[in-house]
């Protein structure tokens, strides 16, 4: 049977388990909010206008990056012709000294003949 001194400590040892419990589930803890900080607020027109001109800054940014590399592509494709001109007439100064013109290799040859 328990004794007084034994039902004692399971009462203490029953209850400082339980007051662990209740301070751990009631800890303070960090507040999470619900979504970006720096959302504006869509409700007024001063918040719109900020996602407006935000979103044309962004759209401006984009269409200057592709006219740049637009204009990079129209580059690439003048230096490719102006190098394909130079090598046809190598090829050619080669062919009138009498010398072989060598044929590319299997795997750049699709890429030259085009």
């Amino acid at each position: 049977m328990l004794t007084d001194s034994t039902t004692g400590l399971i009462a203490i040892l029953v209850g400082g388990a339980v007051s662990i419990a209740v301070a751990w589930i009631s800890r303070p803890r960090p507040v999470v909010a619900d979504g970006p900080a720096d959302t504006p607020d869509l409700t007024t027109i001063a918040g719109i206008a900020a996602v407006v001109a935000q979103q044309g800054e962004q759209l401006r940014e984009a269409e200057d990056r592709i006219e740049g590399l637009e204009a990079a592509r129209v580059a690439d494709g003048r230096v490719i012709r102006a190098l394909r001109r130079y090598v046809a007439q190598l090829q050619e100064a080669l062919r009138q000294l009498g010398t072989e013109v060598p044929e590319p290799s299997e795997d750049d040859a699709p890429l030259i003949k085009g």
